[in-house]
């Protein structure tokens, strides 16, 4: 008994190090030593700073259509409360060796969390890039490339339609959970855990999406409930959120990319429900879809075009200086 006690004491030790490892990993000054070691290195580049890996895969389709000429370096922090003290630690350096840098966020519930809008932060038009994605204009790209309906504009229609009433029904089914993080959003509250898997969510088939039977508070654990008084405080503001563009982007993707394998399996079925039958006898449809091919079909938002813009011309006046930490984007 004693050794499993001594035992269960040095697993939490062990797992106490791993997590104090982690923070430090990825405190403020780690990302400042990475910066340096780019300047040294590459001098002349822009520094893109952003949330995590998935975020750079997006940016980096996006800037290679708006900007291929530029050179760029990315930071890859581990959320975005990493990202803004990490601003923040720059934008107390003195020496200059912030400029240049350029940080890349999502809206969220909670936008900049109360820290200063300037010229060298973009944050998403919509609660994060996943909304931009999950949308009609990119679905029939998707259909055309991919499911090869480029033939069929009818029957690209009949699916885009089907889609506008799939996706409203996901969006109406997730709304109580959309508004549980909000609330822990607005109110400081942690969030100890958020479902990353679409069955915590919902159940989607290929014409129906269902509820999931499983207590909400179970689903996303809260450090404390919201008070009833604080729930009735922030109802019409949440009430006023569009669900498409503002809530979770995540669920967003992870219901798209679900039911663009089930579209996939329907045209490549013999007994299609939503494809004409014989439809699976040409090009099979692929339904094993990925960000990267989904943002490859995408066009990057206006604001996201006039913030590289503006990145682009401070970087062309910053190579003919020679440095670009030696200029100030305004």
């Amino acid at each position: 008994m004693t050794e499993k006690k001594e035992d269960s004491a040095d697993l939490k030790r062990n797992e106490g190090l791993v997590n104090q490892y982690r923070q430090a990993r990825g405190a403020p000054s780690v990302h400042k030593t990475t910066l340096a070691s780019l300047r040294a290195y590459d001098p002349k580049s822009l520094v893109f700073v952003c949330e995590g890996v998935d975020d750079k895969k997006v940016y980096f389709h996006w800037l290679r259509n708006l900007q291929p000429e530029i050179t760029y370096n990315f930071i890859v922090c581990n959320g975005k409360d990493q990202v803004l003290k990490f601003r923040e630690l720059m934008r107390r350096d003195l020496s200059g060796s912030g400029n240049g840098v350029l940080y890349l966020i999502d809206k969220d519930f909670d936008g900049l969390r109360g820290y200063p809008d300037d010229a060298d932060i973009h944050v998403t038009d919509t609660y994060s890039f996943e909304n931009w994605l999950v949308s009609r204009e990119i679905l029939e790209c998707i259909l055309t490339v991919d499911m090869h309906c480029h033939g069929d504009p009818a029957l690209r229609s009949v699916l885009l339609k089907r889609f506008d009433e799939i996706y409203e029904s996901f969006l109406t089914i997730t709304k109580p959970y959309n508004h549980r993080i909000y609330l822990a959003r607005i109110l400081g509250i942690d969030a100890r855990s958020l479902p990353t898997k679409l069955s915590k969510l919902a159940k989607i088939e290929l014409t129906t999406v269902d509820a999931c039977e499983e207590d909400l508070k179970n689903v996303i654990v809260l450090a404390r409930e919201p008070t009833l008084v604080e729930i009735e405080q922030y109802k019409a503001a949440f009430e006023a959120l569009d669900p498409m563009k503002d809530y979770r982007g995540k669920f967003a993707m992870l219901f798209f990319l679900k039911w663009l394998t089930l579209v996939a399996q329907d045209k490549n079925s013999e007994h299609p429900k939503l494809f004409r039958n014989g439809s699976g006898a040409g090009a099979k449809a692929n339904g094993a879809l990925t960000l990267d091919s989904i943002v490859s079909k995408s066009s990057p938002p206006r604001s996201f075009r006039v913030f590289i813009e503006r990145a682009a011309q401070y970087w062309f006046e910053a190579t003919n200086v020679g440095v670009a930490g030696s200029v100030q984007m305004t």
